[in-house]
C-alpha cells in the first residue's frame, strides 16, 4: 500500500493549536513550526528547557523469542550486545549500501524491543521488518505510531524538570541512552534518555491522553513549548543528520559520517556530510550544488539561521578532498566555507 501522498497529523494538534502554534508539513506531517517566536525556544533549550512534540517519528514494538534475529537482519550494528533496559542507535541499509532509516532501539524487557525511526521511512521499516520475521518466528510487530505521543524534554535543566513534574521515582543517575518504565499521575509511561539537540533530554512514549496531561503540566510550570523551527536549528548546530533531506539523496555510513559513531560498515566513503557555514544570511535550498573552482564538489543539504550563532549554517554533502576546515565553496554565487563540526558542543 502507498502512503507517499498521504498526510499525517499529530494527534495533540488541537492542544498546539491552542498554545499558538504555526503549522506545517515536514515528512508528510503536520507540525508545529513555532509558537510565536523561534529564537525565544531556541534560547529556552539552550539555557533551560523546552517540552515538544516528536510524535511524528514511528514507533514499532517487535516482541518474542524471535525479536532479535528480526532486528538483526533488518538493522545494522551489534543489537545483540544491547541489554535490557538500554538504547542503541543504528540504521537501516539496502543492497546499495544506502542508509534507508535512523533508528533508535531500546530494549524494553528481555524479548521486547521498541524501534523509533524517521518520520517518512516509517512504512519502509516496517515492511524491512515484516520481511525479515520468518513464517515460523515466535515475534509480534505492533506499528504504534498512530496509537501513542512521543513528547521530548530538552535542556540543560531536562533531568530536574523530569524529576520535579514527572515522577518523583525517576533514578537520579539515568545514562545516555538508558530507557525506563515510570508512572506519570498513574498512568504507566515509557522514557528513553536521549536528545538530537546537542543538549540532555528524555523522549516520552505515552498515550494521547496522558501526553496531553504532561504538555499541560509542563507548561503551567513554565516549561516553554519549542517547535520544528528551534529543534532542526539545534539539530544541525549539533551536526545530526536527519533522513530528509540530509540522506534520502543515497548516503552510505561513512558518507553520513555515521560508520564509528553508530559502529558500522562504512561502504563508500568518497564523500562526506560536512558542517558549511554560508555567507550573506539567506538559507539555501536542499540540493543546491557545491562549486570549488567552478566545478561541482557537491551539495547542500539541511540549511537554518542559527539564532545562537546569528549566522546561517548547513550541512552539505562534499567530495572528501574539499572537507577540510577553512575551504571555500560556493553555492550559486554564495560564499560557503567548510568549518569543523560540530557547531555546537553542549556545554560542560
Amino acid at each position: 500500500m502507498s502512503n507517499l501522498s498521504s498526510v499525517f497529523h499529530l494527534a495533540l494538534r488541537e492542544w498546539h493549536t491552542s498554545a499558538g502554534a504555526t503549522f506545517d508539513v515536514r515528512a508528510g506531517w503536520t507540525l508545529p513550526m513555532r509558537y510565536g517566536d523561534p529564537a525565544r525556544e531556541y534560547t529556552a533549550l539552550r539555557e533551560s528547557a523546552v517540552v515538544f512534540d516528536r510524535s511524528q517519528r514511528s514507533r514499532v514494538l517487535v516482541t518474542g523469542a524471535d525479536a532479535l534475529d528480526v532486528l538483526k537482519s533488518a538493522f545494522a550494528g551489534h543489537l545483540d550486545e544491547l541489554h535490557e533496559g538500554r538504547s542503541m542507535r543504528t540504521v537501516a541499509i539496502d543492497d546499495a549500501g544506502n542508509i534507508r532509516d535512523l533508528v533508535l532501539v531500546s530494549r524494553t524487557g528481555g524479548i521486547a524491543y521498541l524501534v523509533s525511526g524517521e518520520p517518512g521511512q516509517r512504512f519502509e521499516t516496517l515492511q524491512r521488518l515484516r520481511e525479515a520475521a520468518s513464517a515460523d518466528f515466535d515475534v509480534r510487530i505492533d506499528d504504534r505510531t498512530e496509537t501513542t505521543c512521543l513528547l521530548g524534554i530538552a535542556g540543560p535543566a531536562a533531568g530536574q524538570v523530569a524529576i520535579d513534574h514527572l515522577s518523583e521515582s525517576l533514578p537520579a543517575r539515568l545514562k545516555a541512552l538508558q530507557c525506563f518504565t515510570f508512572e506519570f499521575h498513574g498512568f504507566r509511561a515509557l522514557g528513553i534518555r536521549t536528545s538530537d539537540t546537542g543538549e540532555d533530554g528524555f523522549e516520552l512514549m505515552l498515550a494521547p491522553a496522558v501526553a496531553r496531561h504532561v504538555l499541560e503540566t509542563l507548561t503551567a510550570a513554565g516549561v516553554r513549548p519549542a517547535g520544528f523551527e528551534a529543534l532542526d536549528a539545534a539539530r544541525i548546530e549539533a551536526c545530526l543528520p536527519a533522513f530528509a533531506p540530509d540522506l534520502e539523496p543515497g548516503v552510505s555510513p561513512a558518507e553520513a559520517d555515521l560508520d564509528t559513531l553508530l559502529e558500522v560498515e562504512g561502504g563508500r566513503d568518497g564523500r562526506i556530510l560536512a558542517a558549511l557555514l554560508v555567507e550573506g544570511g539567506a538559507t539555501l535550498p536542499a540540493g543546491l550544488p557545491l562549486t570549488a573552482g567552478g566545478e561541482i564538489a557537491g551539495e547542500v543539504r539541511s540549511c537554518v539561521h542559527s539564532p545562537g550563532l546569528n549566522a546561517t549554517i548547513a550541512l552539505g554533502i562534499i567530495e572528501v578532498r574539499h572537507a577540510y576546515p577553512g575551504r571555500q565553496l560556493e553555492a550559486d554565487g554564495v560564499p560557503v566555507t567548510v568549518v569543523a563540526k560540530p557547531f555546537y558542543r553542549k556545554r560542560g
